[in-house]
């Protein structure tokens, strides 16, 4: 698929996708359950002897910051699909955010629910990071939805708040907030998750998302790009 494909499919659909918005939901949703099971009950007993593996519980501080991350995230998912999200969400969209989902909390659930090591002040560090990315992302949707309720401002591009640093700082919010519970697992290959996110959206969201806010607000945009960095104030 060509980027004016990828463009269209991701960011220009119409209509309400009532049906892949619940959908969207409801995976996640049973996502959220299975790290609970996993984190909170027997779990890891059940999937390891399916799977020929000795998984135990690991730190209960530890377990239970990640399942309360999962929860907060999964109530951010919920106001974005159904609050926050203008556009139309495709299939192909939804199958594609599934399995990400499921790789996250299996990878995160798994590695961080079985660490053993006690919870310390750097893992701590992690859920104050998980706070302030989920606060960031979140914050930046609700004033611009705010913003964008107002009749005066239809189709106008919002450049306020966090927006005025970055233009895409709900980006640079879930990168913080999935950095965080990388850290609360307290294992080295959940780093993969904000590794490959960080990728996507250099190379897939960014790009893509730009082209559009390029063809719908024209000169607007391109002044906005001009003094705006893409991801990370005065960095990128």
């Amino acid at each position: 698929m060509d980027r004016r494909e990828l463009q269209r499919s991701m960011y220009e659909l119409g209509g309400t996708s009532t049906t892949q918005r619940v959908t969207l939901a409801a995976i996640a949703g049973a996502l959220v359950l299975l790290a609970w099971w996993m984190l909170a009950g027997d779990g890891f007993a059940t999937l390891g002897g399916w799977l020929g593996r000795d998984w135990r519980h690991g730190d209960p501080a530890r377990r239970i910051c990640l399942a309360v991350g999962f929860t907060i995230y999964y109530v951010r998912i919920l106001f974005t699909d159904f609050v926050f999200l203008k556009r139309g969400v495709s299939w192909n969209e939804v199958f594609t955010i599934a399995p990400w989902l499921l790789m996250i909390v299996l990878l995160l659930g798994i590695a961080g629910g079985t660490n053993g090591v006690p919870f310390t002040a750097a893992a701590a560090s992690g859920a104050g990071l998980f706070l302030f990315g989920s606060w960031m992302n979140s914050y930046a949707e609700y004033t611009r939805h705010v913003w964008k309720e107002r009749p005066k401002n239809r189709n106008r591009l919002y450049t306020e708040g966090l927006f005025r640093y970055s233009r895409h700082p709900n980006y640079l919010g879930d990168l913080i907030s999935f950095s965080g519970l990388c850290v609360i697992s307290g294992a080295w290959i959940t780093a993969v998750v904000p590794v490959v996110m960080l990728a996507g959206f250099v190379f897939v969201n960014i790009p893509v998302l730009d082209a559009h806010l390029r063809d719908h607000y024209g000169t607007a945009f391109d002044e906005y790009a001009r003094r705006t960095r893409k991801l990370v104030p005065f960095v990128y």
